[in-house]
């Protein structure tokens, strides 16, 4: 499997942002990431113009972030059809994203609290509706921002690492209750505009910074530089075959977690019905302090590049991982579920 890291949620003069593809994929090369996945408000017209593919060296995936009737936000990647889907209500635009073949979603389900900005997207009004594939875990502006008021903007430019606080813990709640159920894929997110402040001639976290801090880490079965690359990252992105990892702390790339059991590696994203024990184990290339939880609950720590355990019940298993108490990596879980079929 390849491993790939990229960004996912930009938006850019399509909609609300300050950059132009050209220049934002400038950035992301400049970056080093393999992939950027844009999310512009209720429009794919991006795509219409030929941006989806390649381009400097990055893969660009022209998503879309829909607006819905309740405020409630959904990114749809993968759709075909998303102006007629706004303000429409949560459960029609999760419907037809389905009938699509899209893959929707959950995004900022706890968003910022900024003094004085028209925040649109409330939060995700209704957890138990059907179609979602995921959520966003951690949304790297809407965690750095909340809070903010309007005259600390100036030094919050400089500073807004001091504001990483990590994913939102109801929205870690959230997930790891609906896992106990089925995947459900976890991604981090940017969910930035670099928004520019004339009055002071910069950017709230221009692209290149952006796209060095919150990053996805997938893992794809191929690579090759085709425009095939977009159906095979959507792929592992839903089926939860990725990791979070804060990289501003550290390159996380090479962080493995994975079941073993009868000969058969497991990794991220991967189910099974419970047959016999497994030993989980997980690998960092830097170190950190690593914790294995089962159902969302600690299950045992370890201070190092490495924890292995053995699995002795079902559950769902995740990673976390902290560097001097910062948050760092988050990985999708492994289940191992009691008396249920493999996955597809």
């Amino acid at each position: 499997m390849r491993e790939v890291v990229g960004a996912i949620h930009l938006h850019s003069c399509y909609s609300d942002g300050s950059g132009t593809l050209r220049e934002i994929t400038a950035a992301a090369a400049r970056a080093s990431i393999d992939f950027l996945v844009l999310a512009d408000h209720d429009t794919l017209a991006a795509a219409r113009d030929g941006w989806q593919g390649w381009h400097d060296g990055v893969l660009v995936v022209v998503g879309a972030e829909i607006t819905c009737r309740d405020h409630s936000h959904v990114v749809a990647l993968n759709a075909t059809d998303v102006e007629a889907l706004r303000f429409k209500p949560l459960r029609r635009v999760l419907f037809d994203l389905t009938r699509q073949g899209a893959v929707p979603i959950v995004a900022h389900a706890h968003p910022a609290r900024i003094m004085g900005y028209p925040l649109k997207a409330g939060e995700l009004s209704d957890w138990e509706v059907p179609g979602f594939a995921g959520v966003e875990l951690w949304s790297f502006m809407h965690d750095i921002c909340h809070g903010l008021t309007p005259w600390r903007i100036p030094s919050f430019l400089q500073t807004w690492r001091q504001h990483i606080r990590g994913p939102h813990p109801d929205t870690v709640a959230h997930w790891d209750r609906i896992t106990q159920d089925r995947v459900f894929a976890a991604i981090g997110s940017l969910d930035n505009h670099a928004i520019a402040v004339p009055v002071l001639g910069k950017r709230v976290l221009p692209y290149e910074d952006g796209f060095r801090t919150l990053r996805t880490h997938a893992f794809c079965d191929r690579w090759s530089g085709e425009p095939g690359d977009a159906d095979r990252l959507v792929d592992a992105l839903r089926r939860g075959r990725c990791f979070i990892a804060l990289d501003l702390e550290a390159d996380a790339r090479g962080f493995r977690f994975e079941a073993e059991r009868g000969g058969e590696v497991l990794g991220m994203g991967e189910e099974r019905p419970w047959q016999e024990p497994a030993v989980l184990r997980a690998r960092s290339p830097a170190p950190a302090h690593l914790v294995l939880l089962r159902n969302g609950e600690r299950l045992a720590e370890a201070d190092g590049t490495s924890i292995k355990h053995r699995a002795e019940e079902p559950g769902v298993y995740r990673v976390e991982a902290r560097i001097e108490d910062r948050p760092w990596v988050y990985t999708n879980p492994i289940y191992l579920r009691p008396g249920r079929a493999a996955d597809a």
